[in-house]
């Protein structure tokens, strides 16, 4: 991937929540460029989207909330998240984000209204939809029918409710894919220099977008009276097929050993010179829960997601804990060894995940238990724990001995609730990886039900929150419209699908 081509659009994708007020998802940037080809869009806004979902800062507090993680004794517990005290400007920039990457895709919809573009403008679709139905699963309700409509005068976007939403990106995918399998002879082609994830492999795309379809399908699977539409919707693409084994969504421009040019979740922890960051492994820690879990289980992996702290011997504190914490020097730091590939930090040049193999692979194990979906549960899930030890830099043949494990924690055969067994081994592989999903599925399951939340004895609830708050540059900006949403309790306020 030419670097070039991202330097000449880094003016049309910009981050963070310190994003001058025209940047405001409500106003129109008059710095936007007009007509930029699709081909020089897309990659600029597939390298955002993965530096956005990759980089630690942005879903730390869930790897946190949720045992995988833990603050080392060496700093002090930050109040706000071990206490859960949100706030409107708590953990907001991936809506900002998300809203100018928004902006993007929709250029890029807007260009490609020739037939002969049909691959864009699905490639676009299915990003939006990615995006959005990732903010829904944070915050609910969100502007959406009228977001990016300053065009026509809506400056102030309404709010939609998420089930809406929901329902409609469904559409949206359904859409996206009859383009893809439709689209004339003459297509212009995707090509690798635009398409940083699939090289052009517009089947994947299609894969890609219908496995988003299941995931977001199955988040519903605990509404009542919701299998009716959950199995009408998945049969309506269902010869389209899911993300399988080697067909993970990976982006990767050209990452260089650079400043600024490295993997972004890797450039959290270490610089172009392999020197620690200020603050990076020395302030996330392995969480309690998670060690204990794959102590237990004698679980291969640990040795990837997490570095021994003397020997052979892994250790993890709990979120918040006061009483007697493990030290700095006798607790697991986030895995890493320069140059190897296949620790959770992993390398400056490795692919940053928008959705790995192994999680298509249990999202579609959940199905099939569920009955969503024909197919063998126990043969999803085996392929799940086969490519994340791959991932991990293990080998097929260590995840093989590893799932005929005499745990009922590992074992599907042995174990007496399926479902807790797929989404707890989903929880830990997903570590480092996919934020999101673990915050979702816990809160839609409540599984895995051993975790040990916060210690810290003035936090505001005993579980962690099940929503963000409406941003503040919303409090600020589209008022009107963010208060017609109505109060919001980060702890009772539940997404849609939450239904326990």
């Amino acid at each position: 991937m030419n670097k070039k081509i991202l330097i000449l659009l880094v003016s049309l994708v910009i981050f963070g929540s310190s994003c001058s007020d025209f940047l405001s998802v409500n106003e129109k940037n008059p710095n936007s460029a007009s007509a930029v080809p699709p081909k020089l869009l897309l990659p600029a806004v597939l390298n955002n989207v993965a530096s956005l979902m990759n980089t630690p800062g942005n879903f730390d507090f869930i790897y946190l909330w949720y045992g995988l993680w833990s603050i080392s004794s060496g700093y002090s517990q930050p109040t706000a998240l071990v206490q859960y005290k949100l706030l409107n400007s708590s953990y907001s920039g991936a809506f900002n984000t998300t809203y100018v990457l928004g902006q993007n895709l929709t250029e890029i919809e807007k260009s490609a209204t020739d037939p002969k573009d049909a691959y864009f403008l699905a490639t676009a679709m299915i990003l939006k939809v990615y995006m959005f139905h990732n903010l829904v699963d944070m915050h609910g309700d969100i502007p959406y029918s009228e977001a990016f409509k300053s065009g026509e005068g809506i400056l102030k976007p309404k709010y939609d409710k998420q089930q809406a939403v929901y329902e409609d990106l469904i559409l949206k995918l359904n859409a996206a894919i009859k383009l893809i399998q439709n689209a004339p002879s003459n297509a212009n082609a995707v090509t690798a220099n635009s398409d940083i994830m699939f090289q052009g492999n517009m089947a994947l795309w299609a894969k890609f977008a219908n496995t988003i379809k299941l995931r977001m399908l199955v988040h519903q699977s605990g509404m009542t009276g919701r299998d009716t539409y959950i199995k009408s919707a998945i049969a309506a693409t269902a010869s389209t097929g899911y993300l399988g084994a080697g067909e993970g969504a990976l982006v990767n421009p050209g990452f260089v050993e650079s400043a600024g040019k490295m993997n972004p979740f890797y450039n959290r922890y270490y610089s172009a010179a392999g020197t620690q960051q200020s603050d990076g492994v020395t302030y996330h820690n392995a969480g309690r829960d998670a060690v204990d879990f794959m102590n237990a289980a004698a679980d291969p992996r640990i040795g990837r997601f997490f570095n021994p702290y003397a020997g052979t011997s892994f250790a993890g504190n709990f979120l918040g804990q006061a009483a007697a914490p493990l030290t700095a020097a006798n607790t697991s730091k986030l895995g890493f060894s320069k140059g190897v590939k296949g620790y959770m930090i992993g390398t400056y040049d490795k692919s940053a995940p928008l959705l790995t193999d192994f999680e298509s692979l249990f999202v579609q194990a959940e199905a099939a238990e569920r009955g969503f979906i024909t197919g063998s549960a126990k043969a999803l899930y085996n392929a799940a724990m086969t490519q994340s030890f791959i991932y991990m830099g293990l080998t097929s043949a260590a995840a093989a001995a590893y799932v005929v494990s005499d745990k009922s924690v590992v074992n599907y055969d042995l174990a007496s609730n399926k479902i807790n067994l797929i989404l707890q081994q989903k929880w830990i592989s997903l570590n480092g990886i996919a934020p999101i999903e673990i915050w979702t599925d816990y809160r839609r399951t409540g599984i895995p039900a051993f975790l040990h939340f916060s210690e810290d004895a003035a936090k505001q609830n005993a579980t962690p929150p099940v929503r963000l708050l409406i941003p503040q540059r919303e409090i600020d900006y589209n008022n009107d419209n963010a208060v017609a949403v109505g109060v919001i309790n980060a702890f009772t306020s539940k997404i849609f699908w939450q239904n326990r």
